[in-house]
């Protein structure tokens, strides 16, 4: 389970970028503590089975994986404040990925529920191996693209 993140675009790097389950919700704080303040997501007017017609929804939802649309600004704001987070993140010391634990338990535990609370150096730590970081950035190349649908 996770996230993907699709626009039409002709590009393949910008069209599709992809978070599992773990890695979604502190990119999203880890933004949030370098400044961007979520707008909110827009649900598409559609209409049922049954013909019932649906208008257009506003939602503060980003977790859920049901087509919601993050407007090109919200992107570029996510975007920006990522960018300030980049600089903090390669002055921590970089791990390799083979020495995150990967195991899920109580320590492992702790840790999801400090994200949870956005405790600043939980989420940093989240982004110190250089894979992770290559991965951030390309994300920031895809959020200043614009306009997306979470599913």
């Amino acid at each position: 389970m996770g996230y993907d993140l699709h626009r039409n675009s002709t590009d393949e790097e910008l069209s599709y970028y992809r978070w599992n389950m773990w890695g979604f919700p502190p990119v999203k704080y880890l933004a949030e503590l370098y400044g961007w303040i979520p707008a909110g997501t827009t649900y598409e007017a559609w209409t049922d089975d049954d013909g019932n017609h649906h208008e257009e929804q506003h939602s503060m939802d980003y977790d859920t994986n049901s087509g919601q649309t993050v407007s090109a600004e919200d992107a570029q704001a996510w975007a920006n404040a990522l960018k300030l987070a980049i600089p903090d993140l390669r002055n921590q010391p970089l791990v390799k990925e083979t020495e995150k634990g990967r195991k899920i338990d109580d320590e492992f535990m702790k840790e999801r529920e400090e994200i949870h609370n956005k405790i600043p150096d939980t989420l940093k730590r989240q982004f110190n191996t250089e894979g992770s970081i290559d991965y951030l950035e390309g994300f920031i190349r895809f959020l200043e693209a614009g306009e997306f649908q979470i599913y």
